[in-house]
């Protein structure tokens, strides 16, 4: 897994040497302890046989963010097509978008949105 900080964002790379599903989120989320106060973005777009459920792993994790910390969640997921998931699960096909997408939530956190 790669980690990447950009001002007032943590970025989680997973790569093909990562594992999948509870697994990874469990590898998230005991990096996540030290940037709680981040906008987060998880990047699963590289995995290739990405299913819903991956996505959903990080539900508990996108509405802690959200609700307590006041910080986005947004999980890449490149060309995947979900039609299945929740609203408070923010997705993005690309990494530009989903860092487009916190740019936006910012704005309205901002704006007492």
């Amino acid at each position: 897994m790669q980690i990447t900080q950009q001002e007032n964002t943590t970025i989680f790379s997973w790569e093909t040497t990562d594992p999948i599903g509870v697994d990874f989120r469990n590898l998230v989320k005991a990096h996540y302890k030290n940037m709680q106060d981040q906008n987060i973005v998880v990047d699963l777009s590289p995995f290739e046989k990405l299913q819903s459920n991956h996505i959903l792993e990080f539900s508990e994790l996108s509405i802690y963010n959200k609700d307590q910390v006041n910080k986005s969640f947004v999980v890449v997921i490149g060309i995947m097509e979900i039609k299945a998931l929740p609203d408070d699960i923010s997705v993005a096909p690309t990494l530009q978008e989903a860092l487009d997408l916190i740019d936006m939530e910012e704005i309205e956190r901002d704006l007492g949105y």
